[in-house]
């Protein structure tokens, strides 16, 4: 009897977790990790940054805003490493995506972020297909607008 307990108990916590992370939901920290990538950046911070900005440009692509995080906790007295978003994007690539799939507005526009931590500037941007994850789009549709930008930041930060 108790060997019968034991086996539905452990069926019922099983299934219950499963239910607690459905399909194609991270269910771990590192699973979630994976859905972005770090790169150590050859440069300084701020040359970092600049390189990026001049890149995105140099690609046609509008940046939308740069999110200065260490001045925003500077301004309310906290200290932190240096860390800036780099938002950026084109209407031409990002809109037909919208249009496709209009909660995929969430995703864009692209977000880059460079920080430094440890004496090493990184450069740390979400992965494409994780991007469209759980979307109507497929990754043919993106493979040469966002994979692209992918690429940008990485050619970019390891030039």
């Amino acid at each position: 009897m108790k060997r019968i307990f034991s086996l539905t108990a452990a069926a019922v916590f099983t299934l219950s977790t499963a239910w607690a992370h459905p399909a194609g939901e991270p269910q771990t920290q590192n699973e979630t990790a994976m859905t972005t990538h770090t790169l150590t950046s050859k440069y300084g911070f701020d040359e970092t940054v600049s390189r990026l900005e001049t890149a995105i440009k140099s690609k046609g692509m509008n940046i939308f805003a740069v999110i200065d995080h260490q001045e925003a906790a500077r301004h309310d007295g906290l200290t932190m490493q240096p860390a800036k978003v780099i938002v950026f994007g084109t209407p031409k690539a990002g809109t037909p995506l919208m249009v496709k799939d209009p909660a995929f507005a969430l995703q864009l526009p692209l977000r880059v972020l460079v920080t430094e931590t440890d004496g090493k500037v990184r450069a740390v941007y979400t992965d494409t297909h994780a991007l469209i994850a759980g979307s109507r789009i497929g990754f043919d549709e993106v493979a040469n607008t966002l994979a692209n930008a992918e690429k940008l930041i990485q050619k970019t930060v390891g030039e």
